[in-house]
């Protein structure tokens, strides 16, 4: 997959289904969390979404 490709899919994402901003009212309870839930969920629903196989080739992607 090239990378243009992804770029453009992530955008198109973010603009049609207006993901970022129905994930910034996700709140969870944890105590003082080092990463926001927002922060979190992107990139696993991504992942969901391309169905790659594990967070290392998530990280390549990206």
């Amino acid at each position: 997959m090239r990378k243009n490709y992804f770029a453009k899919m992530v955008n198109y994402i973010k603009k049609v289904y207006k993901i970022e901003s129905g994930l910034k009212n996700l709140t969870d309870d944890r105590v003082n969390p080092t990463y926001k839930t927002d922060q979190i969920i992107l990139p696993v629903l991504l992942g969901f979404i391309l169905r790659i196989r594990s967070f290392n080739e998530l990280n390549q992607m990206l």
